[in-house]
């Protein structure tokens, strides 16, 4: 199941014929976005259509033991089963470094950037669904009168905020941000904690304040991706 963001607006979900057929009535464009469960963020959608058989393909392949490859101070250790990677991982004192790959991937990825394999590393509990949302997000620092960092919007639940380019940002670090997206009427002020940031500039960041008003917008828009979960259940 697919969601689009075209012309400002998300639609869906759809499945993979619709979205083809909207393509090709040129419903959607250059320009749009794609997203599915398990993506961090919008892909664009002329990519996707070029790499849809693989990305059908890696989908269809999740409900096998991928063979992982692990990286921790530039040797590759594997191939390795998800279990075997999970259980080397557990070994490790260190997971701050460590960087994984696996079949489908376009290049070695920071272990905190993978929420999935986190949360079975029980380092990252969820209990808020989250969603890609697009935007852009002003970080400003509480205690230094510098210039706000500019970010990239990447997911978002009622609890945090994922942003990509935040290069600078310190884990620890309390910040002020200012989030517009056309998703939302206005611009959104939060108060937020960083909770980790990779080297490549990715950061989760853990609300610590957050208007009413702003949390019941930011439910609204999660609601409409978490659908996707229930429709694939009930199809499967």
């Amino acid at each position: 199941m697919w969601f689009v963001y075209s012309n400002d607006v998300v639609s869906g979900p759809f499945d993979t014929q619709k979205v083809q057929e909207q393509l090709s009535l040129g419903n959607f464009n250059a320009s749009s976005f794609i997203w599915w469960k398990g993506q961090r963020e919008w892909m664009p959608i002329q990519l996707w259509e070029t790499q849809l058989k693989q990305i059908l393909k890696n989908e269809g392949e999740k409900t096998q033991a991928p063979v992982w490859y692990l990286d921790t101070n530039g040797t590759p250790v594997g191939p390795l089963t998800q279990n075997e990677m999970l259980a080397h991982l557990r070994g490790l004192q260190n997971l701050g470094r460590v960087r994984l790959w696996t079949v489908g991937m376009n290049k070695w990825t920071n272990l905190f950037e993978l929420h999935e394999i986190m949360d079975q590393l029980g380092m990252s509990r969820r209990e808020n669904a989250r969603a890609p949302l697009m935007g852009t997000v002003a970080v400003s620092r509480l205690s230094e009168d510098s210039q706000p960092i500019l970010a990239r919007a990447a997911s978002i639940s009622v609890a945090g905020i994922g942003i990509n380019e935040a290069h600078g940002l310190t884990k620890g670090e309390t910040v002020q941000l200012v989030l517009k997206s056309p998703e939302f009427p206005h611009p959104i002020r939060l108060q937020a904690m960083a909770v980790y940031v990779t080297p490549q500039g990715y950061a989760g960041l853990k609300f610590t304040a957050a208007h009413p008003e702003t949390q019941s917008l930011l439910f609204d828009y999660v609601k409409r991706f978490s659908a996707i979960g229930e429709s694939a259940r009930k199809s499967a």
